[in-house]
This record gives C-alpha cells, sequence and structure tokens, in this order.
C-alpha cells in the first residue's frame, strides 16, 4: 500500500538512537538517584543547608532544592558528602550544562 506523502512509515523493529560521547557512565549513576539512600541524605543534607550556595556567592537568598555534586560523579565518589552543594533548580540546571562539556573533554 503506497503511503500518502508527509505521512509517518511505520518502522516494525524499534532502534534506541546512539548515546553522545561522553554519556556511557551517566547511565548507570541515574540508578543512585532512584535509591531511598539518595532520597534521604539529599533531604539531610538540603535541610542542613537551607540557602542555595552558588545564588549566595551572588548576594541573593535562595530556597535550596536540589543536592549538586560539584565534581561530576564519574570523576569522583557518589556518595562523598564534601563534594556535594545545595542548589536552587536554576544554578542546577546553569551548572549541570557546564558539566557535561567538562565530561565531553575529558572523555
Amino acid at each position: 500500500m503506497p503511503n500518502k506523502p508527509g505521512s509517518r512509515v511505520r518502522t516494525y523493529a524499534w532502534q534506541s538512537a546512539p548515546r553522545p560521547k561522553g554519556q556511557e557512565a551517566r547511565g548507570r549513576l541515574r540508578e543512585y538517584y532512584k535509591t531511598a539512600r539518595w532520597t534521604r541524605e539529599s533531604s539531610t543534607f538540603r535541610r542542613d543547608h537551607p540557602l542555595c550556595e552558588e545564588c549566595k556567592r551572588r548576594g541573593i537568598i535562595t530556597p535550596s532544592q536540589v543536592t549538586d555534586h560539584i565534581l561530576p560523579p564519574p570523576i569522583v565518589d557518589f556518595w562523598d558528602r564534601s563534594n556535594w552543594q545545595a542548589l536552587c533548580k536554576a544554578c542546577n540546571n546553569a551548572k549541570g550544562n557546564k558539566d557535561k562539556h567538562l565530561l565531553n573533554k575529558t572523555k
């Protein structure tokens, strides 16, 4: 049966898109974020550090929403608390983009 122009063609074998280089190790690390231990440790850390560290450096008072790794986990231990910082979502997203570039350069 012919297809209409612009219509989707159904494929019967699903293939995932190849992962970008530098992101291979991050797939395994995502599993840590889904554990009860991470939820408990992250919540405790944010309770002890209620303000966003990056905003505090700029003189802005913003409540922390995320526990972030200062150096990305493939580089240092995931559970090392000295490598954690409390950030707001906006600062975490900005820092996450920088981390992706760092990871891609090291691999």
